[in-house]
């Protein structure tokens, strides 16, 4: 679920003025420049999406149970720190390669905490991180600049043609620097009247380094429920709002399985929510098929 920096402040707020009771009624508090009513069009977004409802005429707001799992997910993110760390970095190729198209040049790598980029699920990074990740990439010959005094801190930092082609490969620093050949299995494609054409099988360009000890051919199964639960949402018949949540939760499903530190009871809770998504599609061939590739990845997950 996309939230923006100030919609996941509320809604942490609501979180833990809440204590976790669905129930009771939390008042939507001032933004930082004092104005509440810039703070009531924010809430009004989170109840958009679900993760909160208003609980009177006066703008009071309860947390959903989808809520306490978005900001219970949050919070597990943070504490994965190699995930944490991993992201870091992607984000900082990608500053750099901002600045690449531009012509231009950072001061010092402090400045990337004033850009988008610098939020990890929700929290922003710290100067120390920021210095770490600078280090790392400058010594794996992503990123180059002027030290003074033997200093780690690098002054005018910039990508190397190394970190362009990282940059503009997508992949994560980890995967572009090791690249690995997955299991192809094989593959098929369903072609329903009226609709597109949508690939189910096995995946077979999955690549992926993890520490979380799940087996890949898992994580690929995964990400290929995932990617075929959004090839098939132009013939799915499901009305706007429900496509927005499978894609939502497609797109969190194959980030995690495709993480480095993927954690099993996040995919299971993920790929649960993404089934129920679906279930009004299971009466059709393609969204039967799709439901069924769905719960046998689901399956895998705890064997």
């Amino acid at each position: 679920m996309n939230l923006t920096i100030e919609e996941i402040a509320l809604l942490e707020y609501v979180y833990d003025q809440a204590h976790r009771d669905i129930r009771r009624n939390v008042d939507v508090p001032a933004n930082a420049a004092g104005s509440v009513e810039a703070m009531r069009d924010v809430a009004r977004r989170l109840v958009d999406v679900g993760v909160c409802r208003l609980a009177s005429i006066a703008d009071d707001l309860n947390i959903t149970q989808l809520g306490l799992d978005v900001v219970d997910d949050l919070r597990q993110q943070r504490g994965n720190r190699p995930a944490r760390a991993a992201e870091l970095r992607l984000a900082v190729i990608q500053w750099l390669y901002g600045h690449y198209l531009d012509g231009s040049t950072p001061q010092v790598a402090d400045d990337f905490l004033t850009s988008n980029r610098s939020y990890f699920a929700g929290q922003p990074f710290s100067s120390i991180e920021i210095v770490q990740a600078v280090v790392y990439l400058s010594e794996k010959g992503f990123v180059e600049g002027r030290t003074i005094d033997q200093s780690v801190h690098l002054i005018q930092p910039r990508l190397t043609a190394k970190g362009v082609d990282c940059a503009e490969s997508g992949k994560p620093v980890s995967e572009f620097l090791n690249p690995s050949q997955s299991p192809s299995g094989p593959t098929f494609h369903v072609k329903i009247d009226g609709s597109q054409n949508v690939t189910v099988g096995t995946q077979s360009n999955f690549t992926q380094n993890n520490t979380s000890g799940l087996d890949p051919a898992v994580l690929a199964q995964l990400v290929h429920f995932a990617t075929v639960a959004r090839q098939s949402l132009p013939s799915s018949g499901l009305d706007e709002q429900q496509q927005v949540v499978v894609e939502q939760l497609s797109q969190e499903l194959e980030e995690e399985a495709a993480g480095e530190a993927p954690d099993r009871r996040r995919l299971r809770r993920l790929g649960d929510r993404l089934i129920e998504a679906l279930t009004p599609t299971a009466e059709t061939a393609l969204g039967g098929m799709v439901t069924a590739l769905g719960q046998q990845a689901i399956a895998a997950i705890t064997g």
